[in-house]
């Protein structure tokens, strides 16, 4: 897995390994997990849990569409680069990656902050994890 920089979208470069187009399942299988995961803790109340759940569940998604569509999953310690890099991969991807953009806003308080997540605020990030990983299921799966 050699690191390559590629995918420029506005003049700015994206760190990325390149990968098998075949490891696409590995993410998805990860995503459908942590989506799993997710449901479980929205229904028992474990707001915090199920945003966090959430959050991975969209990164996985994330890499699984990249690595299907274009042999590549962002290397970034910078999470925004995997936004730009998903919506450089066409305009259903460009619409994905506002999914993902909306949840990498809640990654660093649901895992670092002291502040508790609600209901509603879970409800949030689950409809963005749900969106953006049933569109990459639908893409990929089985093919």
């Amino acid at each position: 897995m050699a690191l390559a920089f590629e995918r420029q979208r506005s003049s700015m470069v994206v760190p990325s390994r390149t990968l098998e187009r075949s490891k696409a399942q590995n993410y998805l299988k990860k995503a459908g997990e942590l989506y799993l995961d997710m449901l479980e803790a929205r229904r028992s109340g474990r707001f915090n849990s199920a945003v966090i759940s959430a959050v991975h569940c969209g990164i996985s998604s994330s890499d699984a569409y990249t690595v299907y569509v274009g042999a590549i999953r962002s290397a970034s310690k910078d999470h925004s680069d995997a936004v730009r890099l998903l919506s450089s991969m066409g305009t259903e991807a460009a619409r994905m990656s506002e999914h993902l953009r909306s949840l990498l806003e809640v990654k660093n308080a649901a895992e670092y902050q002291d502040r508790l997540f609600k209901a509603n605020e879970a409800e949030v990030a689950v409809k963005h994890a749900e969106r953006l990983y049933k569109r990459v299921v639908a893409r990929i799966s089985d093919k």
